[in-house]
Order: C-alpha cells, then structure tokens, then sequence
C-alpha cells in the first residue's frame, strides 16, 4: 500500500526509484514512441513496478499495475495536479480544457458540463446521429480499396462537425475540420516551438482559427437553441444555476472535440481491423444488430456483444497510451520517494496484458468481458481506457453510444474486409493507430 507522505521525512526510510537516463539528449523518448507497451515490458522486467525514465526532456516516473493506477488516478490524498502533468502536452493547443483543471475549479467546470451528458442530451444526440449517419455513408467507396483508418477519422469528425456544432454551410465546415485536424496533429509534434512551417505552428493557427469561431457563434446558438452538443453546453446549468461564459464554451468545445475526435477515431479504426482480422465476431454483431430496425437510444444496452467487442478492442488496441500527472510535494508510494514536480505517470495498455489478471492476454476474446467471466472486475482500476478517479472520461458514455451507431449502420450495408497480409504495424503512442494505412474493402450486401 502507498505511504502517507506527511511524515516521510521524519519516519519513513526511503529509497530512490531506479531506472535510467536512456540516450544522450532524447533519453527514452524514442523507445516509447516506438511501442510504448514493449518499453514499459522490458523497464518492469528490469526496475519492477516503479522506474524512472527521461521522456520529452524531464524526469518521468512511471507506476505499472493496477494498483499504481489507483494510487495515480484515484489521488485520494490530492498529492498529483493533472493540469500540470498534461501542460507540456497539449497545454498551449488545449488550454483551459477539462482535464487542464485542478481542484474545486475542475470539479465546478465538470458539474455544469456534466449537464450536457445526462440522458435527455444523449437521447437527442442519438438521434442526430441516426439522421447523419445515412447521408455520411453515402459517401463511402463500395468494392474499391479504401483506408479504414482514413474512413475512420473522417466518420468521426463529419459525425462531430454535425452532433457537436451543427454547421451545415460546406465551407465554413471545410476549414473547421482542416483547423481541426491541424490542432489534433499538433499534439504529436516532436518539435514544439510556432516556427513557420512546423506542425506545431499550423496547431497553433488551428487552435485560434477555432476559438473565433466558437466565440463569434456563441449568442446565436444561445438564441436558437438546438440539440446538439454545442447547443447543450450554452443552456448548461449546475444545480446552484452557475452556466458558463462565452470563453468557456469555446474551450470545452475544442477540448471536446479533440478528446472526441482522437480517442473515438483510434477505437473506430481498431474495431475495423478486428471486425476483419476475426469475421466470425462481425457477422455474430450483424446478426445482433439486426434486431434494431432503426436504432433506438433504449436499445443500446441490448447491444451486448458489441458492448464486449467494444471492450476488447479498447483492452488491446487502448487509444490513451499515457495518463501523466505531477507531483504537488514529495510523495511516497511503495517505499519509494517520487520528487516533488516530477511527473509521474500511467500506462493502462500495460496493464491491459498482464496475464497475471487477464487469461491468454494477446488473444482477442470479447467474452471475457461476459457476466460468467468479467476478468474486467478483478481490481477497480484494471480496466481503465478512459482514465479513473475525478477526471475519468466525462464523454465515455457517449464515445460507445458512437460507436455503436456507426457500427450499425456499417453493418446493416457492407462487409468489411481485408487481405491479412501484410501485417499491420500500430503506432501506440501517444494515440494507437496503424502506421501508414490500414487498406481494406467494403463490400455491399446484397
């Protein structure tokens, strides 16, 4: 069990974390961009469950196990910040966003938004998504080689230009997806500096190009009302009536989509890939879709196949390959002294293998997610694709609810395929994707 660290000074005999500096300069930085699963491996192996490694510049500690995630994620002792661990990321690009608040300030922002997820919202999401959905699909290539990962993304973002914001002038759309996309793509910049030309620079200019506009359209979705996210977030009221201003509302909009967008669009193409790489589960989840004709809100939790598909897929293809935080005061966990500022992290795709926990961990095997088994309920916090603790997913609910209406209606249309050969290759940080594309083949049903 973790240390109280009042007192570590005085009556707890600690050690230092072991590890290691990695290459001069980059430390591990490559290693973990590489595969992030095989490095934390190979460092466990080596160190045990806690080490130190250099990453992006600084001293990251690193905690694996489902009980290192608890002690990270749960914080029971308000000894990490998440707006701090996450700044050196996405603080420029996302600044202001849900998971870049600590403390009462956080929890005020998630009261109110929470406002935007309660049943009657997600029940008009649902439906707008039914009525997008025919009219996006249209537009997907039958019998042609087609990037599953490129269909993908692109689903999710015209599902999120059409839920999220209800835009409907073409162009204007155009150039949000295209600022949209240079925002997300930022993130993943190795050079982080608004140089012209870079990545990061066109994130930047990305990130402004989307605050105008959400700031310029804030009183007249105000007025007009609707049902879709943006609509829902301008009424949005906590229980004492607080709702939130105009600068809030452009930044948990850009937040939401970029956490939406880049999480969502990872699973999607994941799923893809193994509605192809295992047929026999794509024609089990066709048969039990058929069911639903249309696809009501209420019979999304008869779907409990995919529901476990869902899981499995999110168990070995995880999107959010680190959870970072750091250290407010010296901190004691395990007998070791964390530093205080020193950023210590999580890796639930670690522990999303280890075979301690999980039968035949590499093998795809939704099942496991069944009632007769629920290798998922074995430690609260082994199990955590969408984080854990205050700052757990406030959109994980609608993520699935996504999900599964686009796998409806790819279902009720085509059968996907793909030549098994070559290998697909996955880049799994700091979002899981297929490096280069993941060709494959929808087929009509006849």
């Amino acid at each position: 069990m973790a240390v109280d660290p009042i007192n570590i000074n005085e009556e707890v005999p600690l050690i230092e974390i072991p590890g290691d500096k990695g290459l001069p300069l980059v430390g591990h930085t490559l290693e973990v961009l590489q595969d992030i699963q095989a490095f934390f491996d190979r460092k466990t192996r080596r160190y045990g469950p806690v080490f130190s490694t250099q990453f992006l510049g600084e001293t990251w500690i690193r905690l694996t196990g489902p009980e290192g995630c608890r002690f990270l994620l749960q914080d029971s002792g308000n000894h990490f910040s998440t707006a701090q661990g996450w700044a050196s990321f996405v603080g420029e690009l996302f600044p202001r966003g849900l998971m870049l608040k600590d403390g009462e300030e956080h929890r005020y922002h998630r009261r109110i938004m929470q406002a935007a997820f309660k049943k009657d919202a997600m029940v008009a999401y649902q439906a707008l998504m039914s009525c997008a959905l025919p009219d996006i699909v249209k537009r997907w290539p039958l019998d042609s080689p087609v990037d599953l990962a490129q269909l993908a993304r692109q689903t999710v973002l015209d599902m999120a230009s059409r839920v999220f914001i209800g835009e409907t002038d073409h162009q204007q759309l155009q150039q949000l997806q295209q600022a949209f996309r240079n925002n997300v793509e930022a993130t993943m910049a190795l050079v982080r500096k608004p140089w012209p030309g870079t990545k990061y620079n066109r994130g930047l200019q990305g990130r402004a190009f989307l605050e105008r506009y959400f700031l310029n359209k804030v009183s007249e979705v105000r007025a007009r009302g609707g049902d879709t996210l943006f609509a829902q977030l301008c009424r949005a009221k906590d229980e004492d009536g607080h709702n939130f201003t105009d600068q809030n509302i452009a930044d948990h909009m850009i937040f939401l989509m970029m956490a939406a967008q880049d999480t969502t669009s990872s699973a999607l193409t994941s799923l893809l890939y193994a509605l192809t790489e295992y047929p026999q589960w794509q024609e089990r989840l066709r048969e039990e879709h058929a069911a639903f004709k249309p696809l009501t809100y209420e019979d999304l939790g008869q779907l409990t196949d995919t529901a476990n598909v869902f899981k499995e897929v999110l168990r070995l293809f995880t999107p959010g390959a680190v959870i970072p935080r750091r250290a407010l005061h010296d901190v004691a966990y395990e007998g070791y002294r964390i530093p205080a500022g020193t950023i210590v992290s999580v890796s639930p795709v670690h522990n999303h293998y280890l075979p301690e926990y999980w039968r035949e961990p590499e093998r795809f095997d939704p099942e496991r997610f069944s009632p007769q088994r629920q290798e998922d309920k074995q430690h609260p916090f082994l199990f955590a694709p969408f984080s854990g603790g205050a700052h757990k997913c406030i959109g994980m609910h609608f993520s699935e609810m996504e999900i599964k209406c686009i796998l409806h209606e790819i279902l009720a249309r085509v059968r996907i395929e793909r030549d098994p050969k070559p290998a697909v290759r996955w880049q799994k940080a700091p979002v899981w994707h297929p490096k280069g594309k993941l060709m494959g083949r929808l087929v009509a049903l006849t």
